[in-house]
């Protein structure tokens, strides 16, 4: 008897088979139950597509317009700061002023061509040289132009005001007869001493960008998308009669109760979503044309369950669904593994089989083959991921030892120099200090120590330095709570600050102060090196930025910076990047920006 039942699993095991005895089984199934069934699953089905269809439309048209939204802020942000460098110029130094105000003019253009917006205003003090300009610079007595006062902009602080005018007319000097409908973001600088607006900036948007998005977007359809205002007016839709009509307060009550999905108000059900704004984007998806769609859909079912033989095609379906579900295991196991992950599996993916190879059919052995291939192809990736770490910490120690040798160099020659100048005493607690600073160096061996390690590496190195420079030189530590915990290549304040001091003291600068602050980012720590001395040329910064977006190391120019941006750009050290500004005769700041890093404590 086993022997018979060995012989009859050994026979269904084929898939052929197994095929046909489910077209064998499909005959047996009933019309009537397939044909209820299907009329009942359809339709449900039908329904919930259509509504998921509208509703993802709505949602992928909220993120374009949410992107929108933020590039406006962004570019907002980015004219804070021309605006306050403009503010802070002293009209006195005429050049500077017109250097500053040229800069302005030029982002200005380049934000209009490159984001397509409508316009931008600024609006300056009537007394403020360049207010008169007329196509991006207005006196601040005509805010009037694009209906705002004084007082709408008094509490603005950081943040942007949103408006909605109707039928603007900009730049006023030169197209005198266009007029557009604009979406309006404004920023604006009050002075609570004075009591007066120092500057305000409005960026406008046409509201037809954004009624062309509403149209593409629900173009083939009866559903209706609108944008409106918290007070119900609306600014931009696919349907051309509700521009700049208002809602119900009925229907406004409706949508600031944050059903979702989607609500029902009428005969529609409607999806809002919320932008960063404050607006309110809408959506209208009328029962008709829910009802409509799966008409369309069951009619089609019906006829062709009648037409084909629905019995048969149901009992194929459900037998193959059974037969397909180790090629949808075995397609998904291959999906699913990623040699290349990050973390790399550790584990292969198997694949159900029968427990008697015997029995395997060809979709067995495929999964088999698979098998044994992956675990290969997983352990000659780990073999080649070890070599890979193995190369970065070789580049680390080659960069790390590169920094060495140039600091002993300068620290040796001050110390040269002081001899030479008769300040023994200076030049033997240099010496001191330098001993001591190498013990410390050589006992913080580690490719990564904590940051109050490196500030206590860094430190030291000030002391000396201070000896050299006659005292003109002092510094300033601030720290958030906790964040001296965590971990920074070591070696990394000390090429910088040798840079504040060797290119920060001069004639017009002789006492420098450098401030070392740290502080938390998102997921990240923010270290910054500042110092008040003589800057850096702009040439000379525009190049250095470029060696450190190119990761190069020159070991004639910027040699101690670009050797730290190359140790601490790895991924292993912490995904570090630098940015670096400053201005002449006010001095340069550094930033570090990398991830933050836990150790565990030394015993």
């Amino acid at each position: 008897m086993n022997i018979m039942l060995r012989k009859c699993r050994r026979l269904f095991s084929r898939f052929r088979t197994k095929l046909l005895v489910a077209f064998l089984l499909c005959t047996l199934i009933p019309l009537g139950t397939v044909s209820y069934v299907s009329y009942t699953v359809s339709r449900s089905i039908a329904w919930d597509k259509t509504m998921d269809a509208s509703i993802l439309t709505a949602d992928q048209l909220h993120a374009q317009i949410a992107a929108k939204i933020r590039q406006t802020e962004n570019v907002a942000d980015a004219l804070q700061y021309n605006m306050y460098t403009l503010e802070s110029a002293n009209e006195q130094e005429l050049s500077a002023y017109l250097d500053t105000l040229t800069l302005l003019r030029g982002n200005i253009s380049l934000y209009l061509s490159s984001f397509d917006f409508y316009q931008i205003c600024v609006f300056l003090k009537d007394d403020k040289f360049g207010s008169g300009e007329g196509l991006y610079f207005y006196p601040l007595s005509q805010l009037d132009l694009l209906a705002v006062s004084p007082d709408d902009l008094q509490t603005l602080g950081a943040s942007s005001l949103w408006l909605y005018r109707s039928q603007v007319q900009t730049p006023f000097m030169l197209s005198s007869d266009k007029k557009t409908d604009s979406v309006i973001c404004c920023r604006a600088l009050f002075n609570q001493g004075s009591g007066q607006l120092d500057y305000a900036y409005f960026i406008l948007m046409d509201t037809t960008d954004f009624s062309d998005m509403f149209t593409t977007a629900f173009s083939n359809v009866d559903t209706c998308g609108y944008l409106a205002m918290p007070d119900g007016t609306v600014i931009a839709s696919s349907n051309p009669s509700l521009h700049g009509s208002t809602l119900s307060p009925a229907f406004l009550r409706e949508i600031r109760k944050d059903r979702q999905p989607y609500f029902i108000y009428e005969d529609s059900y409607i999806h809002t979503s919320t932008l960063d704004n404050g607006w309110y984007q809408i959506t209208e998806i009328p029962k008709s044309y829910i009802t409509g769609s799966m008409a369309v859909l069951l009619r089609t079912i019906l006829i062709t369950l009648l037409i084909t033989l629905p019995a048969t095609l149901l009992v194929i379906l459900f037998i193959s669904r059974n037969l397909s579900g180790r090629i949808h295991t075995l397609s998904g196991a291959m999906e699913a593994f990623r040699p290349n992950a990050d973390p790399p599996s550790c584990e292969p993916l198997t694949i159900p089989k029968p427990d008697d190879p015997a029995l395997y059919d060809e979709i067995d052995m495929l999964g088999l083959t698979f098998e044994q291939m992956q675990t290969e192809i997983q352990h000659n990736l780990d073999s080649i991921l070890m070599l890979s770490l193995r190369e970065e910490r070789l580049k680390y120690q080659l960069l790390q030892s590169q920094i060495n040798p140039h600091f002993l160099y300068n620290i040796l020659g001050s110390i040269k120099t002081c001899q030479s100048l008769g300040r023994l005493d200076v030049a033997d607690q240099m010496i001191s200090d330098l001993t001591r600073f190498y013990r410390l160096t050589l006992h913080k061996s580690d490719e990564l120590i904590p940051l109050r390690d490196e500030l206590e590496i860094a430190t030291l190195y000030l002391n000396m330095e201070k000896l050299c420079h006659n005292h003109n030189l002092d510094w300033q530590i601030t720290l958030e709570d906790g964040i001296e915990n965590f971990l920074i290549c070591r070696f990394t304040l000390q090429p910088l600050l040798e840079n504040c001091i060797l290119h920060g003291i001069s004639a017009g600068t002789p006492n420098i102060l450098i401030r070392i602050a740290a502080a938390y980012g998102d997921d990240t720590v923010l270290l910054k090196i500042e110092d008040n001395g003589a800057g850096i040329p702009p040439e000379k910064l525009q190049e250095l930025r470029q060696s450190l977006q190119d990761q190069t190391v020159n070991y004639e120019k910027h040699f101690g910076i670009c050797n730290v941006n190359a140790r601490i750009s790895s991924r292993h050290y912490g995904s570090g990047r630098i940015q670096i500004e400053s201005s002449l005769c006010q001095g340069t700041c550094v930033t570090i920006e990398f991830d933050q890093m836990e150790g565990v404590e030394d015993q």
